[in-house]
């Protein structure tokens, strides 16, 4: 291997490790307030100026944003680019990727492993390869408003987030979730804009 070839195989680790926010930023990707990401998430290092993000927005492990299509460069010597623009209040599941040329809406929720490449209105929860509206994102929560109701519920510093976990309480959760009517448990985030405000969230 020569020299530049070893340069370009170490230039491109570096492109795409888990980059901090501050590097896309500097790249000129439009970021809302209270921004937070999860480990393993792409945001397109080379083409993230044609990105914009909102407001509160919550990204799951390795989302991935794509602004570009390299797939007619064969045949036409051409690449394709497009903007993504990401609305307030959006959360994103782990696994997902949203295509080029697509405008998610306000109040979205995108289940895991979907596949955005089309516009999503305000207020719905898609899923999905491609991702398709399921229902309504106020039907969602209430119906998981009618389902902690009958949960288990925590606060988060009895969970792990809080490193603080004791053995005892997590026997006392795993009984807690052998009686439980759906199998999962609650944990209350009361702190959670102070938690991304500090980076125990958001990957900066």
């Amino acid at each position: 291997m020569s020299f530049i070839h070893w340069l370009a195989e170490i230039k491109a680790f570096f492109q795409y490790v888990d980059l901090p926010t501050t590097y896309y930023v500097k790249r000129e990707i439009k970021v809302g307030k209270n921004f937070s990401r999860q480990t393993g998430t792409r945001l397109d290092p080379s083409n993230c100026w044609l990105i914009e993000i909102g407001d509160d927005v919550i990204m799951g492990n390795k989302v991935q944003l794509i602004a570009h299509d390299f797939s007619i460069m064969h045949h036409t010597g051409y690449a394709r680019f497009g903007r993504i623009v990401i609305g307030d209040r959006v959360f994103i599941g782990a696994n997902s990727t949203i295509l080029m040329n697509v405008h998610v809406g306000n109040d979205v929720v995108i289940g895991a492993g979907s596949l955005v490449n089309k516009d999503v209105p305000d207020g719905c929860v898609v899923a999905g390869v491609p991702a398709k509206v399921i229902c309504s994102t106020a039907e969602y929560i209430d119906k998981q408003k009618q389902l902690l109701s009958r949960a288990p519920q925590y606060d988060k510093k009895d969970t792990f987030y809080s490193g603080k976990i004791t053995e005892q309480k997590q026997l006392e959760i795993l009984r807690a979730l052998d009686k439980s009517p759906d199998g999962v448990f609650y944990a209350k985030f009361r702190d959670f804009r102070r938690m991304i405000g500090s980076g125990e969230i958001e990957k900066i």
